[in-house]
This record gives structure tokens, sequence and C-alpha cells, in this order.
């Protein structure tokens, strides 16, 4: 298990401290003959002191029970931890105990913790780290609280603004070029070549400065705000600096910096600080001559916030949230089908549960425009499609039958070369039990010493048990189906009688995601979890032909099941004679609008799951993930 951590990424050329590592480990795997799994925490602020910020590591240390593990390599002891507690315990309690080794691969850091020299070595280290650590924090504390007693911001400037030599705020020259065709494409000033001819220069500063003049006029909710800025082009940037569309949040957060635009410095961040919470908090304000905008229209937005901020509960108070069925788990159709076009995961929205005076509704995310008309629909509607989908996931017990054949078909091929395979497997066995009885009347003849034929009886007994240990493929193939089946089956029948924290969890346990479209009001996409997809594909392929068996009847619609396969290959959902139905399932990446699968396509179902028909997944298994995590990632399967 190959460890990379990077404490914070920085530019582009950081991106070499993790190279850096990744070459020295694969040359410990190589000189020890290891096959290395790579688990890399290298964006954003990955500090070495905490386990909660570094989700590969987490995953890493749930992988010391697999068998084969033989050691965890990193460049150096820091990578691990920055605790020198934790290092203890990551040795003595994770690593000893389950026989794995302690391998760090920059040179001149070989350690032998199987003996009390090198444990000692190895504390010392580990508390070294841990006391640099500590001093490094002290010492940027102690810089921050400096900086701010001169004026000087401290942390990531605010949109729109850099910090400029002498340590203050100033306009930033950076931007984006909105296409011709809606998109947009990063850029650092005006004066540099437009892209392609026809693209117009949005300003960064320039849009922090009318989403400023919108809401001191005090006509315009932050939701409002967002949706006109989009219409007349404007784009914010993430993190990274690259260009996307403007949500309710990023008004949020441009018009709560008017402090930092002012000058001045605040404790703690800008979205933390609540008007309501704060006696008179316009009275703070002054000109500092620092101003990043017009002293005036930072004044008039700091009184538009304090006029529009409430408390609408006593603080420290909690309302009890309804549990919403679909929670994390809904994704807006039109938001995903851009996001797949322009290869860009962060389009992707989440319809949300939301509670508006009593009236539950599941709501598109605000300020976010992506050609859906309607914005909510209340949960009834959404929730009777989930359960009508979870209803035709079921099968007959008549079926059942069918469906493990097809299981054996798709990965052994038909009943003759499976009857060979047992064939082949009896002989085997046969001829090792020979071979066993063979040396033994040697041995009894003298002609063999006893550590000959102990050899030979113990290289054919392992033989034996391999070919015994695998599992008929019957029965393997009827098992697994058989718990997919009765999950199934059982969520359906417990699902009228459940309370909503129960359909939540049981909806949470089936799926992965669910993609929505909110105009037609149907499911359009869908993604099983990793234990289930199997299921779905070989039950699609079951009902695929023409002749469907008996219980392919009508639904409650009275719709049949085979014509209910243009929404979805399963059957039984509501048939919609819609021309551009076959355009609202282009969200599939396996097939059209009826991707019913043969038994070609589902011998190769393995693969696919491996990442070949994801939107977002790659081809190969990226760093910091494993086959298992790679197939739950990416395998999608149209509904």
């Amino acid at each position: 298990l190959c460890y990379v951590r990077q404490s914070f990424t920085r530019d582009n050329n950081d991106l070499n401290s993790p190279e850096r590592q990744r070459a020295n480990i694969q040359a410990v795997c190589d000189r020890e003959g290891w096959t290395p799994l790579w688990f890399q925490d290298a964006e954003g602020h990955k500090s070495g002191r905490y386990e909660k910020n570094r989700p590969d590591w987490l995953r890493l240390k749930a992988h010391l029970d697999t068998p084969g593990v033989v050691a965890v390599v990193a460049n150096d002891l820091a990578r691990l931890h920055r605790k020198a507690w934790r290092v203890g315990r990551l040795v003595d309690e994770q690593l000893d105990p389950k026989g794995i080794r302690l391998v760090l691969a920059a040179p001149g850091r070989d350690l032998d913790t199987s003996t009390p020299m090198g444990r000692m070595l190895l504390m010392m280290l580990a508390m070294q780290d841990e006391s640099y650590a500590n001093d490094i924090s002290m010492r940027t504390k102690d810089n921050i609280a400096y900086r701010k007693s001169q004026g000087f911001s401290v942390g990531m400037p605010p949109f729109g603004t850099t910090r400029g030599e002498d340590g203050y705020l100033k306009p930033s020259p950076g931007g984006a070029w909105l296409l011709p065709n809606g998109r947009f494409a990063e850029g650092k000033e005006e004066s540099e070549p437009p892209p392609v001819p026809g693209a117009v220069w949005r300003s960064y500063y320039e849009c922090a400065k009318r989403i400023l003049e919108l809401y001191a006029k005090d006509s315009l909710g932050r939701e409002r705000i967002a949706y006109q800025m989009n219409d007349e082009g404007w784009a914010y940037r993430d993190r990274k600096g690259r260009p996307r569309p403007i949500t309710k949040d990023d008004i949020r957060r441009v018009t709560s910096n008017w402090r930092e635009y002012a000058g001045l410095n605040t404790n703690g961040r800008a979205k933390d600080q609540n008007a309501s919470l704060i006696e008179n908090p316009t009275a703070v304000f002054y000109d500092t001559g620092r101003t990043v905008f017009d002293a005036e229209l930072l004044q008039r937005v700091a009184a538009v916030q304090e006029k529009r901020s409430e408390t609408k509960r006593p603080r420290g108070s909690v309302r009890k949230a309804h549990p919403f069925m679909l929670a994390r788990l809904l994704y807006c159709a039109h938001c995903e089908r851009a996001a797949r076009e322009q290869q860009d995961p962060r389009l992707r929205t989440r319809i949300t549960g939301h509670n508006k005076r009593g009236e539950l509704r599941y709501r598109h995310a605000e300020g976010v425009s992506c050609g859906s008309h309607t914005r909510s629909l209340r949960i009834e509607i959404i929730e009777r499609e989930l359960r009508l989908l979870i209803e035709n996931l079921t099968l007959k017990e008549e079926s059942f039958a069918m469906l493990v054949e097809l299981a054996i078909q798709s990965e052994h091929g038909d009943s003759t070369q499976r009857a060979n395979l047992e064939k082949e497997k009896e002989a085997a066995i046969a001829k090792c039990r020979r071979r066993i009885e063979a040396a033994k009347a040697v041995f009894l003849d003298g002609d063999m010493s006893r550590e000959e034929y102990a050899r030979i009886k113990e290289e054919n007994e392992r033989e034996i048990a391999h070919w015994q240990a695998r599992t008929m493929e019957t029965e393997k193939a009827a098992v697994e189906l058989r718990m997919c089946l009765n999950v199934v089956n059982q969520i359906i029948e417990l699902w009228d009688s459940s309370r909503d924290e129960d359909r939540q969890q049981m909806a949470h346990m089936l799926f992965d995601t669910i993609v929505y479209d909110l105009d037609r009001r149907q499911i359009v996409d869908f993604r099983l979890k990793a234990w289930a997809d199997r299921y779905l594909v070989l039950r699609t392929d079951l009902f695929g032909d023409d002749e469907l068996p008996e219980e392919s009847g009508e639904n409650q619609n009275g719709t049949s099941l085979k014509e209910s396969t243009d929404l979805c290959p399963i059957g039984g959902m509501e048939a919609r004679n819609d021309p551009d139905l076959k355009g609202s399932t282009d969200l599939c990446p396996i097939g059209d609008s009826n991707p019913c699968f043969s038994l070609e396509r589902a011998t190769s179902w393995a693969p696919r799951r491996m990442g070949q028909t994801g939107a977002y997944c790659n081809s190969d298994i990226t760093a910091g993930q494993d086959a298992e995590s790679a197939g739950v990632k990416s395998g999608v399967i149209n509904a």
C-alpha cells in the first residue's frame, strides 16, 4: 500500500512533490518485487496532523486487512503522520499484529521497526516531525496576527481582487472569455488575444462590482441576482481560478466581503459575520483609503445586508429537519447533460429537499440556469416515481433460474464449456491423488526419502485444495443473485409501512445516484450500488428479448412492460409518447434510449464496471483508487 501526501498545493509547480514521492516509492517496489496500490492525498490542504481530512489515508487503513498486503510504503514518516502518538499506534496496533512492514522510500530513511533500536529511531523521527509542525503553526499564527495589526489582509483574496506588492488588495486583472457558444475560457488579462473570434472579455473585478451594484439597489434577492448575472454573461472563478456559472452562494460570498473590499480587517470568515447578531454592524465602516470599490457603494451594501439579516430562531436552537428520502442522491438531468457535454463534473447540481412553510418539495439548486423550466416539485411526485422504479427491479421466483443461467453464460460460456470445466476439475483431482499414492508406494519400497515424499504430498494436496475450493458456478451465481433479489424484494415489501427515516436508508443502500428531469417529471438515469449493479444488468438482458415472460404483463398504468422499455430497460415505468424521449436518455453512455443488453454485451459487464461506461470516469484506475472503488464510481447503468 503506497501512500503519497502533500500538505498544500499552491500552484502547478507543487506537483513535483507527489511525483518525487511516487518515483522513490516505485523504486522500492521494483526492488522488492511488490505490486503497488496507490493512495494519494494531494488536493487542497491535507495536513498530516489529522486523519479526517485525508480520505485516501482512511481508505488505505481500511485495506490493511486485505490478504496479500505486505507493507505500507511512504516517502518519509511525515507523509503518514505529524503526531508521534499516531505513529506509535499505527505500528503497534495496526501493522505489527498483521505482519505488515513499514517502509520509508526516501534515501537514507531505511528503518527496521522490528528491532528495539529501529523502534527508538522511529519514535524520535515522529517526535521531530511533530515538533516541526507545531513550530510552523506558531510562527504562522504570529505572522497572521502581525499582518492584521498592520492593516494587511490574510488568506485568499476576495473575488475580483488580488494582493499587491504592498500587501493590500487591488483590482484583479483576471477574468474569463465568454465564447460564442455560451461557454467560458480562462483568461489572465483583457490585453491578451481572445481564444476564438467573437469572444467577449468578462473581468472578475467588474463582475464583483456588478454584483455589489445590484445588491445595493435592494430590489433583488441573491437568487435573482445570480440568474441575472448568468443571463448577462458573467462568470465566477473557483479556488483553482477556473471560470464557472454564478450561483446564489457566490452572491453571498461577494456581498459578505464588503469589509475586506473596504480595507477593514475582520476576525474569522466573512460568511460568519451575521449582521443580525452584531450590534450596529455598519458602525465599523470608515474610509481607510484602501477601498477596492467605491466607498459609498460598499456602505450601501452594508446597510442592505443589515436590513435583510434576521435570526429566525434563538441562537443554538435546533429545528428538526424532515428526512428527505432522496437527499444527496438526486441530480438534475439538464445539468447532468451539460456536465457530460462539456466534460466538467462541476456543472452537476443536486436536487435537494426544501421545507417551505410546511410544504415539502424537492428543489433545484438556486441561482443555476440549466434550461430546466420547472424549479421544484412536491415530494410525492418524485418519491412515487422512485417506488415504481424499485418495484420494477423485483423478479418473480419462476424467473430466478433463468437469471442464474444467464449469469453463468455471461461468465463461463454455454453449458458445454461448463461441463468440460467440471470434467477437467475431476480429472485434475484424480491425477493428484494418483501421484500421492504412487509416491507413497515408492517411499515404502525405500526408493524415496521421507523429505521428498512429504514435498510431493504437500504439493498435490495443495493442488487438490485449489480445485475443491472452486465453488460450483451455479451455486456461486445463485447465492450472489439471491442476495440481491431478497434485498430488493424486502425493500418493496417494507416500503409503504416504513418511516421516512427508514425509507431514506433503504434508498441510500440501493442507489448511488438518481438523475431526474423536473420538466418531464421522470427518472432518466440512475446508478445502483456496486453490489447490485450486476443484478440489474442481468435482469435487463433477461427481458431485452422480443418474447418476455408472463410476468411482463401490464403495469399499474395499463402500459405493457415492453413498451415501458422506451424509458427504462427494466420495464414497468410509465410510458410517455414524447418525440424527444430518446434525447432525454442521451445521458446514458452505454447505448440509445432502449439499451437492452444482448448476451454479448452482458459478458462485457466486468470491464464496463471498471470505467468504460462512466460519464466522468477514466479508462485507468486513478491514483488512490482500487479496483472495487473504481467500479463503484464508474459503473453507470441507464434507467
